[in-house]
């Protein structure tokens, strides 16, 4: 095996008595030990740490957001829960004004939607569906009580976190938005208009030495009488009303019926066999899908266990398999529920055997490098995983003329404990701040999920009423022989896939722990040019002719070039080992 500078990775180890979490942030990493400490499980853990996040992440996610979760409890066999972006009822496929010259936005890439309105404003969120979501999965699963479990976040709130050079950076990318809305601005700017924390020189210039807090004291009222009262209060009671009522204020589409419908969908994980252990995903539409079929391919592609970092010639292969794969799911995946999706096609060992030959072969995607690939495979299928369906069913047609790129912003929390018990949670706010609307009654921040549809019509994941977007979130869990191995997932957009994908790669067939795993340089093959980080430089020539470009270090500590992903796994008896890139860590 090749060796290669190594990223900057931190790495937590505790005996089996305490457990171990980690997430991009410190402070919802002590808040879930502070719970383990109490004699909380996994869960209650996992869930302190996920409520904390959606206080001192609005850059990244929201409690008014979604997510999904997963759950092994050392025993029975893992269980999702999913309460990923759903539209409101409201919502119709011809809500949003398209235009095919629109230029993309500068940091998001999005087009074609009119005034970014699927993105930003009243017409942006989905259904309020993570604190319902991780809350109903406390409660299931928790050991402790929900006062306990909730306190950290209620103190987060109330105390205020660091305006951080995150926090400043992501702030002033999204002024002009934050400014729009009262409530959001009074929550994150300062009577100047300018992000907390900021230092005017009497210029528009800005310092980052200085860290004021930001306080939500609003929200921290909404989370103590959460956590004191019945779960109904999100689905129809006081702060149901209250978010609805906000949305009928500034002309969005929430509605009652879309609370009472809010709560998270439980059961079975989607799992599949890789090597010599299991992989499981949420089964709603999300990232893992699509996990599962770079890992069924790259295994067909290599019957023995093999990772792509050996060789510049497997470093091509696996950006091959991610393209082919990506290629399906930017055309084929949408929810179940409303629209037919072939999840068993794609993940069949027949499917994955062909794929594996055609990148043998060295074949492309011709149409890959024409432009924007979500956009050019929305309307092109490259592939028809229907004709390997054991019922014959035909493939349906989907022939949209435009497409929208989803968007970025989402934290990731994993966590074990002493029991064996290992959880996996990815929330998300769907946009740095999501819409940029804040709930002046609740304090909850609006998300922007509706930016996960295409926002034209024809596509499998074309916005419907109440239906489920397809979401880049892709949280996993690894067991061996029915013992947990490790809770995966990151932060980052539509990169989230690749960089889960090559963690389980790298830990089962290279037989690594998380912070070694976590090391190793990736690639990403998601979007129109392979992006390699200079770790790699050496494979760049085996990738030349597919529009592969080097991604340098010195992009750190905010890229989310290659994703933010972390591990907490169950290596040996007596210890657990996690494992997160340093510069994820915030005050």
């Amino acid at each position: 095996m090749r060796s290669h500078r190594p990223g900057r990775v931190a790495v937590s180890r505790r005996r089996s008595g305490e457990g171990t979490v980690v997430g991009p942030h410190e402070s919802s990493v002590q808040a879930g030990l502070r719970i383990l400490e109490l004699g909380g499980n996994a869960v209650d853990a996992a869930v302190a740490a996920a409520l904390v996040a959606g206080v001192v992440e609005p850059t990244e996610t929201t409690l008014a957001g979604c997510g999904f979760m997963l759950y092994n409890d050392g025993g029975n066999g893992p269980i999702a829960a999913d309460f990923g972006p759903r539209a409101p009822l409201a919502a119709s496929t011809a809500m949003f004004r398209l235009t095919p010259d629109a230029e993309s936005s500068a940091v998001l890439g999005l087009a074609p939607v009119v005034d970014d309105e699927n993105v930003n404003g009243p017409l942006a969120p989905g259904v309020p569906r993570t604190l319902l979501g991780l809350l109903t999965a406390h409660e299931r699963w928790g050991r402790l009580d929900r006062r306990t479990v909730c306190r950290p976040a209620i103190e987060a709130a109330y105390n205020g976190f660091a305006a951080d050079a995150w926090f400043l950076t992501s702030a002033l990318s999204d002024l002009d938005r934050l400014r729009r809305d009262e409530a959001a601005a009074r929550t994150f700017l300062d009577d100047t208009g300018l992000p907390i924390g900021h230092r005017s020189s009497g210029s528009y210039g800005f310092s980052f030495d200085t860290r004021p807090r930001v306080v939500q004291s609003t929200l921290g009222r909404t989370l103590e009488e959460v956590a004191g009262s019945s779960l109904d209060t999100l689905t129809t009671g006081a702060v149901a009303q209250r978010l609805v009522a906000t949305a009928r204020d500034v002309g969005g589409l929430l509605s009652l019926e879309d609370l009472r419908a809010a709560a998270p969908e439980i059961g079975p994980a989607l799992t599949m066999r890789y090597r010599d252990v299991d992989v499981s995903v949420p089964p709603a539409p999300g990232g893992g899908i699509t996990e599962l079929e770079i890992l069924a391919g790259w295994q067909s592609l290599n019957p023995e266990p093999s990772t792509s970092h050996e060789s510049g010639e497997q470093t091509r292969r696996l950006a091959l398999m991610m393209r082919h794969a990506f290629a399906d799911r930017y055309h084929w995946l949408g929810d179940p529920a409303v629209v037919p999706v072939p999840t068993r096609e794609l993940l069949s060992a027949r499917y994955a055997r062909d794929l594996a030959r055609l990148v043998e072969a060295g074949t492309d995607l011709p149409r890959w490098g024409d432009g924007a690939p979500w956009l050019t495979y929305a309307s092109v299928a490259a592939h028809d995983p229907w004709a390997y369906s054991e019922t014959g069913a035909g493939a349906p047609e989907w022939s949209p003329k435009l497409a929208s790129t989803p968007t970025g912003g989402t934290t990731h929390i994993s966590a074990t404990d002493r029991d064996g018990g290992t959880v996996a949670i990815t929330h998300t706010a769907a946009n740095h701040f999501g819409s940029g609307i804040l709930c002046p009654r609740t304090g909850l921040l609006f998300d922007s999920a509706m930016a996960w549809f295409n926002a034209a019509a024809g596509a499998a994941n074309s916005v419907r009423p109440g239906a489920r977007a397809l979401a880049n979130m892709g949280p996993a869990l690894i067991t061996r022989a029915g013992r947990p191995v490790a809770a995966v997932g990151a932060s980052g957009g539509r990169r989230i896939i690749s960089a889960v994908a090559q963690l389980i790669i790298n830990m089962v067939d290279g037989r690594l722990g998380p912070a070694e795993a976590l090391a190793l340089p990736r690639l990403d093959a998601s979007g129109q040019k392979i992006l390699v980080h200079e770790g790699r430089a050496e494979h760049l020539e085996a990738l030349a002719d597919l529009g592969a470009t080097l991604v340098p270090s010195s992009n750190e500590p905010f890229t989310m070039d290659f994703a933010r992903p972390n591990v907490a796994g169950h290596p040996a008896a007596g210890q657990s080992e996690s494992a997160i890139p340093t510069s994820a860590y915030g005050d």
